[in-house]
């Protein structure tokens, strides 16, 4: 979903707007036009320049449940290795993992005989983590908190800079067995890219 925002702010200083202040725009709206249009003088086209600034909505919704499994490690690991020549991969273990949950973490390392002259070999290490699934059942102020650091935590990270935000909203929807939490942002940016024309 392309984001919402509200221009705030409009400066050309080359080109010709294609928007005002006030207006709504969306993700990939051209704002400024690359040509200047005289009486005299027809289309000119030239190199866009424009400070702009606009209030852009970042927003994020999803369901929790108030009972929950949560993953947990188990401390338990298991390291097998195996040799890759070429495309030809050697095994040295037998079985399959005696874990019945777990990660996998495979690290490789080429063989050299100099430091810039590698054999076409690879010595394979994979490392199995056990985890297991706990249930938990959240109260609805345990939820709601669980909830909302998930959800502010997805924002700030598509969000340049927290001290850009001015204006926060959140909704909390209330169902039997969970809720369903809304987090919008309100955040002044500076907008806008450079592209290219094509003629």
């Amino acid at each position: 979903m392309k984001r919402l925002g509200i221009i705030t702010r409009l400066n050309v200083q080359n080109g010709t707007a294609l928007v005002k202040e006030g207006d709504i725009i969306r993700e990939g709206t051209m704002l400024v036009g690359g040509y200047l249009e005289g009486k005299y003088t027809g289309t000119r086209y030239v190199h866009s320049l424009a400070d702009i600034q606009a209030k852009i909505w970042y927003s994020k919704k999803e369901k929790f449940s108030y009972k929950q499994q949560l993953k947990k490690p188990s401390n338990a690991t298991e390291t097998k290795y195996s040799i890759k020549i070429n495309n030809f991969t050697i095994n040295f273990y037998k079985t399959l993992s005696k874990f019945k949950n777990y990660d996998t973490i495979m690290e490789s390392k080429k063989m050299n005989l100099f430091s810039n002259f590698y054999l076409p070999i690879e010595i394979i290490k994979m490392t199995n983590s056990e985890f297991y699934y706990e249930e938990v059942i959240y109260t609805e102020e345990e939820l709601l908190e669980v909830a909302k650091t998930k959800l502010e935590t997805e924002l700030l990270e598509e969000i340049e800079s927290k001290d850009d935000i001015i204006n926060e909203q959140v909704n909390v929807y209330k169902f039997d067995d969970g809720i369903e939490l809304e987090i919008i942002y309100e955040v002044l940016e500076e907008i806008g890219t450079e592209e290219k024309i094509v003629f």
